[in-house]
């Protein structure tokens, strides 16, 4: 449910970039079929995704990896195809920006309810040692939410082979 939501919010963010890219004066106008692949390729995921996974017991693998990897794809194939001009690196880069402000604010404000709730004087820590515990604690809901994931799709994965039997 989330999920589909994320995905418009990034369909959303394709069609700002294209827009911001073609009123743009500073750089190149990217050609509209890198857009319309981009689209393409993200509004495929949710289902792909969910059709391997079931047909082929695959492990879950997060919605924002996905994305970036598609869009990387996209960036590549770009640069090899010869008939569509290479977009600026910038549309990609502002896309997977996107994709990369999630996690990061789930992070800020994790580590904000932690200083609230244990009254920490964070003060007297420097900016980038802030950052840093930022960082690693994004990693670590990264890692945990993995886990979770795993463990949820291991259940559903028993509940079909006991369902199949019945």
């Amino acid at each position: 449910m989330a999920k589909r939501n994320f995905l418009d919010v990034i369909l959303n963010t394709i069609n700002d970039v294209q827009a911001k890219n073609q009123a743009s004066t500073k750089e190149p106008t990217a050609d509209p079929n890198v857009f319309d692949l981009i689209r393409d390729k993200v509004q495929q995921l949710d289902q792909k995704n969910r059709e391997k996974r079931v047909s082929r017991g695959k492990n879950p693998t997060s919605i924002l990896d996905m994305i970036r990897k598609e869009v990387e794809k996209v960036r590549r194939q770009n640069k090899k195809d010869p008939d569509v001009e290479t977009a600026p690196k910038s549309v990609f880069d502002r896309i997977i920006k996107k994709v990369e402000d999630k996690p990061k604010r789930q992070a800020s404000s994790g580590i904000k309810r932690i200083v609230e709730e244990y009254n920490l004087p964070i003060d007297i820590l420097s900016p980038e040692l802030l950052q840093e515990i930022q960082e690693r604690y994004q990693s670590d809901l990264k890692n945990m939410d993995h886990q979770y994931a795993k463990a949820i799709h291991d259940l559903i994965k028993e509940a079909h082979k006991q369902s199949k039997r019945k």
